[in-house]
């Protein structure tokens, strides 16, 4: 097992997909949702406290107990689901019920309490003109970790802006380049273009200032 939380025994995402209501294909788009919600709960399962569980259709929620793929996770999340784009809000803390592997749902505690919260202040910030913009939150509680907190929130901010300008095309470059190990030259073959139209979908992206900010993100969390 990989390293944990110390102070955070338990990770929390709750999430939803943004604009549901006005996906043309609601019904074969919540299913392919499902789908990769299923994928992740096979991948990541030793990382799972609880397994990634669909509510109404269009929200969704899982429990995590080790924090080493968190940033990874999530970004493949995006990727697998797009162009439905999600919100997640992400809570570390403590779970006071019975934890249930397979049903994310009825599980509670404090790092469900402010994963929702996460949610609702990624709401209210897109309905002000002033506010950035983030589709992920993250909340400690607040305490001594609070400048962690704002740093890594700020960083999710800058990370959305730049994904809100990546087309559909470069999405799936990118998808594929992790999917092939990095590797630009396997990636152009398994897309069935050249390698240079890779490289320049991977800088007309900014994704190595993107990826580099990931792990970034990713050692603050391992040395909360």
């Amino acid at each position: 097992m990989g390293k944990k939380f110390t102070e955070y025994p338990y990770i929390a995402i709750i999430g939803d997909i943004k604009d549901s209501k006005k996906l043309k294909h609601r019904k074969s788009s919540q299913l392919y949702f499902s789908e990769v919600l299923d994928q992740l709960n096979q991948e990541y399962k030793q990382d799972l406290a609880a397994k990634f569980t669909v509510s109404m259709g269009d929200a969704f929620q899982g429990l995590l107990k080790d924090s080493s793929h968190l940033m990874t996770l999530l970004f493949q999340l995006e990727l697998k689901l797009a162009p439905i784009e999600v919100r997640m809000g992400i809570g570390l803390g403590e779970v006071e019920t019975k934890i249930h592997p397979e049903n994310s749902l009825l599980i509670d505690g404090s790092c469900y309490h402010r994963a929702r919260s996460m949610i609702e202040q990624i709401e209210k910030s897109e309905k002000q003109y002033a506010k950035s913009k983030s589709n992920i939150l993250l909340s400690t509680g607040g305490g001594k970790n609070t400048h962690y907190e704002q740093l890594i929130n700020t960083v999710f901010a800058l990370q959305t802006s730049l994904k809100t300008n990546w087309t559909e095309r470069q999405k799936q470059i990118i998808k594929v380049y992790l999917e092939n190990e990095k590797n630009q030259y396997k990636s152009a073959k398994a897309l069935d273009i050249g390698q240079s139209s890779v490289n320049k979908a991977l800088g007309s992206t900014d994704f190595y200032t993107f990826s580099h900010s990931l792990a970034v993100v990713q050692d603050v969390l391992d040395q909360l």
